[in-house]
């Protein structure tokens, strides 16, 4: 294969001119990221790769817990957000200064902080994102959950014969915690544990596409009946989509249901007269109304897993809903079989601008 005849450091100009700002729809932001990661991995010898995955990784998590532990990005940006020495910084917190500064280095080189000059550090975008509780609380549910159940997966897939597992109660998650029960009783009794689950699924929904943004309205309204329930956010977590559905039509909020367990529920972001509901949705729906044959339609709001080329976050909730509650993220095909199996049609499916999710 001939070798591109431009000039190196036009490639490197060009490369690092790029940045998000760069792209008009998010859409084409997300295709130039696939391929960079594709260019990383084609650059990359597999020492590089490897050393990278087993240890540069790892070491830059573990460095993210120590400075969550010590406060460090909350007590610096309270002391002002400029550029500031490793021995300022130590300064901060409670920490040995040799340490902090290998910590401070290892977070500069993988771009969570920017080292203008040597020993002097500043933080950037993502740092002050990790003081929401959104971004915050995944460097904790990591800690708490994330690695200990991954890093039990292997060992449990092998006891179990390498069969999918089937049973929420019976998958990786039990296996790394020692604990009966599936993973929403878990953090019923652990409540910290929980509500960093919690932060994190509500990044998680905050940060793709919710279902008013891919479906248009009205769907919602037309034909609605205005004496009965409009709709039901089955598991709505703290009410994310219902709430941004409310706004749109404040008038609508009284035949809004949002459901979700009772520990989740009580946090619901929205207001009343929108209706607030503990429910197990493994129990009979108690809104008997919002069913009717022939008028009323499921909405799944979901990943729809490609056959081909699945974006690497679809992949990694994929293997991670199979070690948390042996769930999965379907393809097309499976989610028609599975809906189909229990007597409904897929009138449509709705693909989310963000390319990694979409809705039936």
């Amino acid at each position: 294969m001939a070798k591109s005849t431009s000039p190196p450091n036009d490639v490197l100009g060009t490369l690092n001119a790029i940045s998000a700002n760069s792209f008009d729809a998010e859409s084409d932001r997300i295709k130039a990221l696939l391929a960079a990661y594709a260019l990383v991995s084609r650059l990359e010898t597999p020492w590089e790769r490897i050393s990278r995955m087993c240890m540069g990784e790892p070491s830059l998590s573990a460095s993210l817990k120590v400075v969550k532990d010590l406060q460090l990005f909350e007590k610096w940006h309270a002391n002002g957000d400029e550029a500031r020495s490793g021995d300022e910084l130590t300064a901060l917190v409670n920490c040995d200064r040799d340490l902090l500064g290998q910590i401070l280095r290892h977070l500069a080189t993988n771009h969570i902080l920017i080292e203008p000059t040597a020993g002097v550090f500043k933080p950037t975008t993502f740092s002050l994102s990790l003081l929401q509780p959104v971004f915050g609380e995944w460097i904790s549910y990591l800690f708490d959950v994330g690695i200990p159940v991954l890093h039990k997966t292997p060992e449990f897939l092998q006891k179990t014969g390498y069969k999918n597992p089937t049973d929420p109660k019976d998958v990786a998650f039990q296996y790394a915690k020692d604990y009966r029960g599936d993973m929403f009783d878990y953090f019923t009794s652990h409540p910290r544990e929980g509500a960093s689950f919690n932060h994190v699924m509500g990044g998680v929904m905050a940060h793709q596409a919710g279902w008013l943004e891919i479906i248009p309205a009205e769907n919602f309204m037309n034909g609605s009946d205005p004496n009965g329930p409009m709709v039901v956010d089955v598991g709505g977590n703290i009410g994310h989509d219902i709430e941004k559905f409310r706004q749109v039509y404040p008038e609508t909020a009284q035949r809004l249901y949002l459901q979700d367990l009772p520990a989740v529920v009580k946090f619901a972001k929205c207001p009343d007269p929108v209706n607030k509901m503990a429910h197990d949705f493994f129990q009979p729906q108690p809104v008997l109304d919002a069913m009717k044959p022939g008028y009323s339609r499921l909405l799944v709001h979901d990943h729809v897993m490609p056959e081909k080329d699945a974006h690497p976050h679809a992949t990694a909730y994929d293997l991670t809903m199979m070690a948390l509650l042996a769930g999965v993220e379907r393809t097309e095909t499976q989610w028609r079989d599975l809906l189909s199996s229990v007597g409904y049609r897929v009138v449509k499916v709705w693909q989310s601008p963000f390319g990694c999710t979409s809705n039936h």
